[in-house]
């Protein structure tokens, strides 16, 4: 009895003295040997470090890795849908036949599925954060975590969609910030027609790269930069797998966070701190099919969803309303046997391939002639980039998801097909058309700095029975002229240039707009308005533009650094400034003299309920005015913005969901649209 209790002490101190190493750096575990809550493995230059952890708030345990030197960053983890929910007696360990497992009383919580047996296997954490099951003798892998990515991709660990050997692997995003458990949104490769890389919400589709374009994808920054260096393996014209090269120098991850964001941080040279240097989708053109089928997204522009040439909203109430879904139509049909032509549109990320045809050794020039000998083709390209363009890709329907995207090749050009009367607007068939065709003229002022809407409602007021005029919103007007498009001019007089639009497929109109450098004054200009509502009455309208004099600063300071994002962070700001009762600082300095105090915080405090992150909190327009024209109406506080980014110092002390700051760091992107 004595023997065996010194035996059961001498087993308990070896056992002590193993988990003793494992606490001072070791990176590799042992088939006698076994890691327990609290211990842990770390990789061989202390930049990974595994155990057992749990994120956020929950109570649960999981076997995950991490930076050693900011341990809320996690980059895998191993039973995501087999929570430990009491770490009483657990441990990882090499069970007898090889296998990884994680085990609690007895019983299995989660194994690995290793590819083979081993009859000396060693676990071990590799400084690229690499946690692979080896042959002790061969080094040959049976068994990797890079097969099994989670929500982080790392240098050296490969995205891969090869459907001869039947392997695919993506990021899948956490459930939540406490929850690491698979979340709704994956990233992955897609062949179809083209490879390229995208984001998916259940069967939704919520971002692409674009199409491989021979060089690089091309909805995104051409590669290789400095940000971005994959190697990328294709069979034939599928691409089959994506990596980037590991750099012992470099710290880089991507990430794919719990509201389908992708990231991608560099850790500075402390390596105490990771530095967000790009965010997928960057802006809201980059969200899939944001201007509807047959919309042109311009992040540029004022409205940024414009219909092609030759088309027109499909639903011009809901454009009006910057509601783009619903797409736009054709104004003309095409006639294939009469003739049609094609549009050339620059340097845009290609439009998403669900009905096509393509074939990578015809020319530009034969790639037009067969699509024109096809009446269901709507537009073509070159397939690839490379060697001057080569290759034919055509489209068959609607054309989905288009965006400009100045970084392309001047190569990357699409060709739209339109009836020869919308290419050759001047010919004298379409003056005779348009002479036939009623006008509804629709007056635009830009003065600047001068509300004019003023005058117009006055004329419509003293004289109702002769100005029943209705009237059409700026961002109709916008999208009906292709947002004031110089091909949209039809002539130019003292107030300044006529544009021709299309309010839908069957209303065409003229615009006639009020220029800064008219020598004509509002005066005028009011004249003009009343002498033409008399004359045409009911097919005149009247819809005026303001010269947007910017409440906020366009461009703010983050972390030093000018962001593309400045004038939505400007929102952030005028919620914090709310926030600490400093709202006046929002107002320019030339209207101390001038302005009602009561007023100017009304109308920040209403402009911020507008923008509030989510639709269900935001006032319908009936509210804003009842709330902008009420004094004694009683508002509800401001919620933060749709895009908001705050930060604090306070260190995170375990695994936690992954953001590009071992600081506390929130961001949420929402469509900041006008309701």
């Amino acid at each position: 009895m004595a023997n065996q209790r010194v035996t059961t002490i001498i087993y308990a101190v070896v056992h002590f003295i193993s988990f003793l190493k494992f606490s001072v750096g070791v990176d590799t575990l042992f088939p006698n040997q076994t890691l327990a809550v609290g211990q842990t493995l770390i990789s061989e230059n202390l930049i990974f470090e595994l155990g057992f952890f749990s994120p956020g708030t929950s109570r649960n345990k999981f076997l995950g890795i991490w930076y050693k030197s900011t341990p809320g960053v996690c980059v895998w983890v191993a039973n995501r849908n087999n929570p430990i929910t009491d770490s009483q007696g657990v441990f990882l360990a090499i069970a007898g036949n090889g296998t990884l497992v994680i085990s609690r009383g007895g019983s299995i919580v989660w194994s690995a599925n290793s590819s083979g047996l081993a009859s000396n296997p060693v676990l071990q954490l590799l400084d690229t954060g690499n946690l692979v099951l080896l042959e002790d003798s061969s080094q040959s892998y049976i068994w990797q975590s890079f097969d099994y990515p989670t929500d982080t991709w790392l240098p050296g660990m490969k995205m891969v969609d090869d459907i001869d050997a039947g392997v695919e692997k993506y990021l899948t995003s956490w459930r939540n910030s406490n929850d690491p458990s698979p979340g709704d949104y994956v990233f992955k490769i897609e062949n179809q027609g083209l490879p390229e890389m995208v984001v998916y919400k259940g069967t939704k589709k919520m971002y692409r790269t674009g199409k491989w374009n021979g060089l690089y994808f091309s909805g995104v920054l051409p590669f290789p930069n400095d940000i971005f260096n994959p190697e990328l393996v294709f069979i034939e014209e599928r691409l089959v797998s994506i990596a980037e090269p590991y750099d012992s120098s470099v710290f880089i991850r991507g990430t794919l966070d719990t509201s389908g964001i992708l990231q991608r941080g560099t850790m500075n040279a402390k390596k105490d701190k990771w530095n967000r240097v790009q965010v997928t989708p960057k802006d809201p053109c980059d969200e899939y099919v944001q201007c509807g089928p047959n919309g042109f997204c311009r992040i540029d522009k004022p409205i940024r969803c414009e219909c092609f040439k030759g088309f027109a909203p499909k639903f011009p109430k809901e454009w009006d309303l910057q509601d783009w879904s619903g797409g736009c139509t054709r104004i003309r049909p095409l006639n294939c046997e009469s003739g049609d032509g094609f549009l050339e549109i620059k340097r845009v990320k290609y439009p998403d391939i669900l009905k096509y045809w393509l074939n990578a050794s015809m020319g530009l020039n034969e790639c037009q002639a067969e699509c024109l000998k096809n009446c269901g083709c709507t537009a073509y390209a070159n397939l690839y980039i490379t060697n001057g363009g080569r290759g034919c890709l055509m489209w068959f329907g609607d054309l989905i998801d288009v965006r400009e995207h100045p970084p392309a090749d001047s190569k990357q050009n699409i060709y739209i097909r339109l009836p020869a009367s919308e290419l050759d607007s001047g010919s004298n068939l379409e003056k005779e058309k348009e002479k036939k065709r009623p006008f509804k003229l629709i007056l635009i002022s830009i003065a600047s700095g001068v509300f004019v809407s003023g005058f117009i409602n006055g004329a419509a007021k003293s004289n109702e029975k002769d100005l029943e005029l209705p009237l059409l919103k700026l961002a109709t007007i916008v999208a009906a002229t292709n947002n004031f498009s110089r091909e949209n001019i039809i002539g130019e007089g003292g107030f300044g240039p006529v544009y021709r639009g299309n309010l839908s497929a069957e209303e065409e109109i003229a615009v006639k707009r009020l220029s800064r450098t008219s020598g004509q004054g509002l005066e005028e200009f009011k004249n003009e308005v009343i002498l033409i509502a008399k004359l045409q009455h009911r097919n005149l309208r009247i819809n005026v533009m303001l010269e947007q004099k910017e409440l906020l600063g366009h461009k703010y300071t983050i972390d030093g650094k000018f962001s593309v994002k400045s004038d939505v962070f400007s929102l952030g700001v005028a919620w914090l400034l709310w926030k600490e009762n400093k709202t006046l600082e929002l107002m320019d300095e030339s209207l101390k003299d001038t302005f009602i105090e009561s007023q100017v915080k009304r109308c920040i405090h209403v402009g911020l309920l507008c923008v509030q992150k989510f639709a269900e909190d935001r006032p319908v327009m009936s509210s804003v005015i009842f709330m902008l024209g009420t004094d004694g109406a009683i508002l509800p506080e401001p919620k933060e913005p749709g895009f908001f980014m705050e930060r604090s110092s306070s260190p995170v002390r375990s695994c936690t969901s992954p953001s590009m700051n071992s600081g506390r760091e929130t961001m949420s992107i929402t469509d900041l649209e006008a309701r």
